[in-house]
């Protein structure tokens, strides 16, 4: 499953069958409703020698926990280079919680490796 978020850069780049062509398409099926969609794709590029596709790819009216099946297509056939999915994601630009010591005016600090011995 690839990870889509929402309001950024998704570029992706994973192995397909080998083809020959340049135009793709990539086919959506929402999961929850079964509605079919597409997706825009920019960037792309193939690399031959191993069948690699790279692109960056944008998912219209997504909502957050969506999910998607996805089929790439060349453009000059019916079928299928590559199967997979997409879980729809909020954008990850929010920032990390900051976290506390459980007892906050404690600071730990570097050990200089000496020890207490107790006699």
């Amino acid at each position: 499953m690839l990870a889509y978020y929402i309001s950024q850069s998704n570029a992706y780049t994973f192995r397909t069958e080998v083809t020959s062509s340049n135009q793709y398409t990539m086919s959506l099926q929402d999961m929850y409703t079964l509605q079919n969609s597409t997706m825009s794709m920019a960037s792309m590029s193939y690399t031959p020698y191993e069948s690699f596709v790279s692109f960056t790819g944008s998912i219209s009216s997504s909502i957050v926990g969506g999910e998607y099946r996805a089929t790439l297509i060349n453009s000059g056939s019916t079928e299928p280079i590559w199967n997979g999915t997409f879980q729809v994601y909020a954008s990850q630009s929010i920032d990390k919680s900051v976290y506390e010591n459980q007892i906050p005016p404690v600071i730990s600090h570097a050990s200089e490796n000496k020890y207490i011995i107790l006699t």
